[in-house]
């Protein structure tokens, strides 16, 4: 007789919030190891989150929308965050990616709120 066991989960939940400055939208789902897609209807978004079950102190979160958005500080395409301690918020922002040495001024888009439960 198998017994399930929390340490060899399948899956992570994830409690997201995304606020813009026209929309704002929360939920929680369960997401897999590896790469976990949480799409957002209400505001067009989809969250990305790339977290191995053999690294839980490092997560890489990225978030696509309509064309030109979304980066984060400095025109990054991801950002890296630790999911046991996530930062209160992640700024978005709609522009250009950036490119070498080459950062463009992008317009604040919105924020996103991130709490993992990964026992």
């Amino acid at each position: 007789m198998l017994m399930a066991s929390s340490a060899y989960a399948k899956d992570y939940r994830v409690e997201y919030g995304i606020e813009t400055p026209t929309e704002s939208d929360a939920g929680s789902t369960a997401c897999p190891y590896g790469v976990c897609r949480v799409k957002v209807d209400k505001l067009n978004l989809t969250i990305i989150i790339f977290l191995s079950r053999d690294d839980l102190g490092h997560a890489r979160i990225q978030i696509e929308g309509k064309p030109g958005c979304c980066f984060f500080e400095l025109g990054a395409r991801s950002q890296g965050i630790a999911p046991s301690n996530p930062p209160p918020k992640l700024r978005f922002f709609v522009g250009a990616a950036a490119r070498g040495l080459l950062y463009f001024q992008n317009e604040p888009a919105g924020n996103i709120y991130l709490r993992f439960h990964l026992d």
